[in-house]
C-alpha cells in the first residue's frame, strides 16, 4: 500500500500513485511515499518511477538485510532495524527503509510501524517537516526508533538490578537461567546498537546524501543517543561476566569447603583403621586377655579422634 503526501510551498495534499512522477525534482515541492506491505506491482511502479538499484529493491524486501547505509548517484538508501518483540533468548526485530533523493522521501515497512503510522495521521506535523526538506521525515522516525532503544536499556538496567540483588541472596539454577538468558539478549542488543550508531555516524558526516547541512546536529545528537546504549549494554555484559565469575568463586570455595571437611575425617579415620586392622590380625595382641578389651580400644580410639580434632582446630585458628 502507497500513501503518498506533497508539500509544494502552500500546502500538503495527498497525490495518486499516477501522479508522483511529474512531481520529482522539482525543487518546489517535497514528496513523501509511505510504503507499507506493497506489493510486487507497487515495487515494480516505484522501481520505474525512482530508478532504483536491482540491489536496492533486494536489500529492501529482504528481512535478514544488516542496518546499513548506501549512497548512489540518484538518491541514498538507510536500512534500519527496529525492535518489534523481546523473547526470552532472542530478539524479534523489523526493518524499516528509506530511500531519499533530491526532494523525495520513499519509507518502506514490512508491517504496521507505529511511529511511521502514527505520523502519517498527523498531517500538520507532515507539513512542517517538509516545509523544512524531505530528510525531516527520516531523521524524526530514526531519532524515536533509536529512543526506543534506550528506553529498552534502561528497562533492561532496572531488571538487571533485580536479578543481581535475587543472585546475591542465591545462586541456584533459576537465577543462573536468567543471567544466561540475559547474556543473550544483551548481546544480541548490543551488536544491533553497535550497527546503529555506524549508521548514525555516517549521518553526521557532510557528504552528497541528500541530507541538509542544518540536520546534521540533530543527526548528531541521534548518534549520541545510540552511542550511549551501546555502551549501556557493553556495561551490562560486564556486569552478567562479573556475576558468573563470582559464581565460579562461590562454587570452588563450595567445593574446597567439601574436600577439605573430607580430607579432616580421613585424617581421623585413618589412625583408627590402622588399630582396626592391627586388631584384625590372627596373632596374640595386647589385652586379648581382658574380657573387657573391646571398651579399652574403644577409648583409645576416642582418645586419638579427639586429640586429632583439636589439632586441626588449632591449626584453622592459626591460618584465620
Amino acid at each position: 500500500m502507497l500513501d503518498n503526501f506533497l508539500y509544494n510551498q502552500k500546502e500538503l495534499k495527498t497525490l495518486e500513485n499516477k501522479e508522483i512522477k511529474k512531481y520529482i525534482n522539482k525543487k518546489s515541492s517535497y514528496l513523501w511515499i509511505k510504503a507499507t506491505k506493497i506489493s510486487h506491482e507497487e515495487m515494480d511502479f516505484l522501481k520505474e518511477t525512482f530508478n532504483f538499484h536491482p540491489t536496492t529493491i533486494e536489500d529492501i524486501l529482504s528481512k535478514h538485510t544488516r542496518i546499513k547505509y548506501e549512497e548512489f548517484e540518484e538518491y541514498t538508501l538507510i536500512v534500519f532495524k527496529g525492535i518489534k518483540e523481546i523473547k526470552e533468548n532472542y530478539v524479534k526485530t523489523y526493518n524499516v527503509s528509506f530511500v531519499m533523493g533530491e526532494n523525495f522521501i520513499v519509507s518502506f515497512n514490512e508491517g504496521d510501524n507505529e511511529i511511521i503510522e502514527e505520523l502519517s495521521k498527523n498531517h500538520k506535523k507532515i507539513e512542517n517537516f517538509l516545509k523544512k526538506g524531505e530528510d525531516y521525515i527520516a531523521h524524526y522516525i530514526l531519532d524515536k526508533e533509536v529512543d526506543k532503544y534506550l528506553r529498552i536499556k534502561i528497562e533492561s538496567g532496572e531488571n538487571l538490578k533485580e536479578i543481581e540483588k535475587e543472585f546475591m541472596k542465591n545462586q541456584d539454577k533459576e537465577t543462573l537461567k536468567k543471567i544466561f538468558s540475559k547474556e543473550l539478549i544483551f548481546l544480541e542488543l548490543r551488536h544491533l546498537s553497535e550497527s546503529i550508531t555506524d549508521l548514525c555516524l555516517d549521518l553526521t558526516k557532510p557528504a552528497d546524501n541528500f541530507i541538509h547541512n542544518e540536520l546534521i546536529p540533530y543527526f548528531r545528537d541521534v548518534y549520541d543517543h545510540s552511542l550511549k546504549t551501546a555502551e549501556g549494554y557493553k556495561s551490562m555484559l560486564e556486569r552478567i561476566n562479573g556475576m558468573k565469575n563470582m559464581h565460579s568463586t562461590v562454587i570452588s570455595m563450595r567445593t574446597n569447603e567439601v574436600i577439605k571437611a573430607l580430607t579432616i575425617i580421613m585424617a581421623i579415620m585413618m589412625p583408627l583403621t590402622v588399630i582396626t586392622g592391627f586388631y584384625g590380625m590372627n596373632i596374640s595382641l595386647p589385652f586379648q586377655e581382658y574380657s573387657n578389651s573391646w571398651m579399652i580400644l574403644i577409648i583409645i580410639m576416642f582418645g586419638i579422634s579427639l586429640m586429632m580434632y583439636l589439632i586441626f582446630d588449632k591449626l584453622r585458628s592459626r591460618i584465620r
